[in-house]
């Protein structure tokens, strides 16, 4: 049932792509450019930078003094006869009063204290920027490791099919030759039975092979940001598939001791410098809410004009400047429920840094775990395809020459199979536990 869900998988991806599409053959590089480029989550953090940077602009805005200019016109819509005075008893009719009525004004204003809170507000939006600007990093990071993983899983599934492939190959040249074998009658028809049935098995292990290709395709092609359907082929040079002793030993003179890792780790890692700004930022908040206990200061001037006739500009015209003093007295708790909620946002900051320090330390300790049994499997790996090549050329042989029972080639030859497969997962599983070693430390470039 498992493999005929594989197999309609493999069929859904087929008829999804469009003949004569050209085929693109990608490079790591290539994957990783192109992931960097159009991948959403990456673009999202993006925003999240450019947001900072408008916030940053709009707290710098405080340092500069505001200009505002307004002018007003009104008619009074009720003139009727003149305006009667009294004068010491004297009742004077005047005429009728001007209906129109004009005005300007333009006028500076520039604080010049307000409780260190322009100050701590600046503060706060670069943190949030520095913050916004390294968690894009390390979004950035997380999205080169995805790459770089999943081109791996390609890469090793498609070595698996070849070997898969050339296994069927095999398994069909070896069928042949039992039936002329059998057509000798030099073999009973078992072992026709026997080798067809074997065969049967290869078909189904390279048919999971191809599916599982397929499949790492598909998502390695999502992450770039591309369609998942879309043919493509990944070049096998861009991963090197030889590992050295003198490679391994680079790598871990390069990385240093496990408390080194830690230590490079939290020093290193985008999300743990992001916190620590978040937690200035917090602590600016604060700041920002005590300046409200305190008195604000200000300095304004302009020039305003009033009249019934748009002329006389000079005459009634006035220049004007003025300093302002805002002492707070009561505002309904509303400073001290800002200031309540800024010491617990920054408690809460600190909390998490707590949380993100033990993560850090779980990972980089999975990590280090990971590249261990990784290098165990290139040791084990090396030793047992070598063994099961020398099984299988000893079983060939015995088994044509008729000394050996066909059993026991199968079991040799199933064994170098698996010998094979087990060898291209430890290589490429190597690089994968090189990767997150790198991105736990906070270094994957």
């Amino acid at each position: 049932m498992h493999r005929l869900f594989l197999a309609a998988i493999a069929a859904a991806v087929s008829i999804a792509q469009t003949p004569g599409d050209p085929v693109r053959t990608f490079t790591l590089e290539d994957c990783i450019a192109i992931a960097l480029r159009q991948n959403p989550t990456l673009q999202r953090e993006q925003k999240n930078v450019e947001i900072g940077q408008a916030s940053l602009t709009r707290a710098f805005g405080a340092y500069l003094p505001s200009i505002n200019a307004s002018a007003g016109y009104s008619r009074q819509l009720n003139v009727e006869g003149g305006r009667a005075v009294n004068i010491g008893g004297q009742v004077f009719v005047l005429g009728p009063p001007e209906p129109n009525s004009y005005s300007m004004n333009a006028v500076a204003s520039y604080t010049l204290f307000n409780g260190f809170a322009r100050e701590a507000t600046y503060s706060q939006a670069r943190n949030e920027l520095d913050a916004a600007g390294l968690a894009y990093e390390r979004t950035r990071q997380q999205i080169i490791l995805n790459v770089r993983t999943q081109y791996l899983d390609v890469l090793r599934a498609l070595q698996t099919v070849r070997v898969r492939r050339d296994n069927l190959e095999l398994g069909r040249q070896e069928l042949a030759r039992v039936r002329a074998l059998y057509d000798a009658g030099r073999v009973p028809v078992t072992t026709v039975y026997t080798q067809e049935a074997d065969l049967g098995t290869r078909e189904l292990d390279l048919l999971t092979a191809e599916n599982a290709l397929l499949q790492a395709k598909a998502v390695l092609l999502a992450t770039m940001g591309l369609p998942p359907d879309q043919e493509a082929d990944f070049s096998e040079a861009s991963v090197a598939t030889t590992i050295s002793d003198d490679e391994i030993a680079a790598f871990r003179k390069e990385i240093g001791s496990p408390a080194a890792v830690v230590a490079t780790a939290l020093a290193r890692r985008g999300d743990v410098r992001a916190l620590d700004a978040r937690v200035r930022a917090a602590d600016n908040a604060i700041t920002v809410a005590q300046a409200a206990f305190m008195p604000q200061l200000s300095l304004a001037g302009g020039w305003s004009w009033s009249n019934t006739r748009f002329d006389q500009f000079s005459e009634f015209g006035r220049y004007f400047v003025s300093m302002n003093v805002q002492v707070p007295i009561f505002d309904n708790f509303s400073a001290a429920t800002q200031r309540q909620q800024a010491v617990l946002q920054m408690e809460q900051r600190q909390f998490e840094q707590r949380q993100l320090e033990q993560q850090v330390r779980t990972e980089v300790r999975q990590a280090l775990l990971e590249l261990d049994a990784a290098e165990k499997q290139l040791d084990i790996t090396a030793r047992a395809l070598k063994a099961a090549e020398q099984s299988y050329a000893a079983s060939n042989e015995r088994f044509r020459l008729g000394a050996g029972t066909q059993l026991e080639y199968l079991t040799a030859s199933n064994q170098l199979v698996a010998a094979r497969i087990n060898r291209i997962a430890a290589i490429y599983g190597y690089r994968a536990a090189q990767a997150r070693v790198r991105f736990a430390m906070g270094i994957l470039q």
